[in-house]
């Protein structure tokens, strides 16, 4: 029997890369056996969220819960961890939980696409010194 989590995982996965300009992955955290079984590879940090990616400038995590479960007290550091160095955490038990996050994200930021941080307008020009001349 699988996990439950998996499928809900698969469904969020599928529907969060959708948006455009969004960029998600599986991230896999563990202990597991080599291939040839006789070595222990560590993977991932201990808590860190199922899914991470980044939307509109920012990173994000998702954790996935079926609708009984519950943050472990690892899940719970990193969340602190992710939220202290400005990204955004989420729990999510089906797709609209963590679709609905990021579109409150998108509201928040409705003030025209993204653009890189080394971008500039399309009417300014650069000054000798680098500096934006309009």
């Amino acid at each position: 029997m699988s996990n439950p989590e998996t499928e809900i995982m698969r469904q969020i996965l599928v529907a969060v890369s959708a948006l455009p300009g969004a960029l998600f992955w599986r991230q896999q955290c563990g202990v597991f056996r080599s291939l040839n079984g006789r070595e222990t590879v560590r993977v991932g940090i201990p808590g860190m969220a199922d899914l991470g990616g980044m939307y509109r400038g920012r990173s994000i995590q998702i954790e996935v819960k079926t609708p009984i479960g519950r943050l472990s007290k690892d899940q719970k550091r990193w969340k602190t961890a992710v939220e202290r160095a400005g990204g955004i955490f989420v729990v999510a038990r089906n797709p609209t939980d963590a679709l609905s996050v990021l579109a409150d994200l998108l509201d928040a930021t409705s003030c025209g696409p993204p653009t890189h941080p080394n971008e500039q307008p399309a009417s300014e020009t650069l000054a000798g010194n680098g500096e934006a001349m309009s």
